[in-house]
């Protein structure tokens, strides 16, 4: 059987579903002004007739590229590798829109000079998604905001032509916070990462008023500052078990410290929870299946995923940068248990 590319491509199309080449065209490139239900019957259509647009005769024309560029930082130390959950929803969001991704994996520490703009020059990008920890003082940040291409990030930077949706750090913690007290905590460890990231700070302070709604200050000599990493983890929480003896619960940043710091006590032969309850932040994949499962603030992926193309599909359209931000979730494991 002859492709309709053989036989006049968008004019097959057309012809089968007795539409004129134009609306055809409108419909598989996304223009605006097509019923949503003929763009997925002429989408349907021209998939199983085997056509494929041919993207770089479109580039030539000067019509746009449907490409989306995510860009991944590519870390040089341990580091969660949750936000993968992320590429599936964002994905099949930008689709929806009649949009496609291409997934760009970027240098943290050294980041090559111009690397955004020849990514998207290359590739006609319209515009793109920066995955945390790419914060406004990061170099990507800096050159995303000088082109002024539609792009959304995940650490609430905002301008003209940049919008932001984080998960709610503060009120992640503010729910740790709120829970230890209930339980009957009140000498309790802190792992933070490096203090200067948005995360931590938000974290601690939300954690911090949830135990003042509970009359509880937070002691500063049980926190201790880690790099996000397990062995961190692992490192400080024998460090504040050892100086505060009667610490009963310890909340990390993250999973991988809080993991890191499961591992360290039971090599020390101190259990958990009976002894000491640990909670972590992120909601990685790995958290139901640690010995004991693992009590942490979960992001809500999902949603955030398809707020930020919702946001990105706004500045494609000419709307300004806007910031908004996604309640976490508490996810109740075995790991915390109330003090008798």
């Amino acid at each position: 059987m002859k492709s309709p590319m053989a036989e006049g491509g968008i004019k097959a199309v057309a012809k089968a579903l007795n539409l004129s080449a134009s609306t055809v065209s409108r419909a598989l490139n996304g223009v605006y002004g097509v019923n949503e239900d003929t763009r997925k019957l002429v989408r349907e259509t021209a998939s199983a007739m085997g056509y494929v647009p041919h993207l770089g005769a479109k580039q030539l024309v000067g019509k746009s590229s449907n490409m989306i560029g995510v860009f991944i930082p590519q870390f040089e130390f341990e580091a969660s590798s949750g936000y993968v959950d992320m590429f599936s929803p964002l994905q099949l969001a930008l689709q929806s829109h009649g949009k496609d991704a291409l997934f760009f994996s970027i240098p943290f520490l050294h980041y090559p000079k111009d690397r955004l703009t020849e990514c998207i020059g290359s590739r006609s990008l319209e515009g793109c998604l920066i995955f945390p920890a790419f914060s406004l003082s990061h170099p990507i940040m800096q050159e995303a905001l000088a082109l002024n291409l539609p792009c959304v990030n995940f650490e609430n930077v905002v301008g003209p032509r940049c919008s932001s949706v984080v998960s709610d750090d503060r009120e992640g913690g503010r729910l740790v916070g709120r829970k230890l007290a209930e339980k009957g905590h009140r000498v309790i460890g802190f792992l933070s990462g490096p203090p200067q990231i948005r995360i931590c700070q938000e974290r601690y302070e939300g954690f911090c008023e949830g135990l003042r709604e509970a009359g509880i200050a937070h002691d500063p000599s049980l926190v201790a500052i880690g790099d996000f990493s397990g062995s961190s983890g692992a490192d400080l929480a024998i460090r504040l078990r050892n100086e505060h003896p009667g610490m009963t619960a310890l909340f990390c940043a993250n999973d991988l410290m809080a993991m890191g710091a499961m591992m360290a006590f039971a090599k020390s032969g101190v259990s958990v929870p009976d002894q000491v309850s640990i909670v972590g932040y992120d909601g990685d994949h790995f958290t139901p299946y640690t010995s004991p499962p693992m009590t942490t603030i979960k992001h809500s992926r999902e949603e955030v995923s398809s707020t930020a193309v919702k946001l990105l599909m706004e500045l494609l359209e000419g709307n300004p940068g806007r910031g908004t931000s996604v309640p976490p979730q508490l996810i109740m494991r075995q790991s915390l248990i109330g003090l008798d």
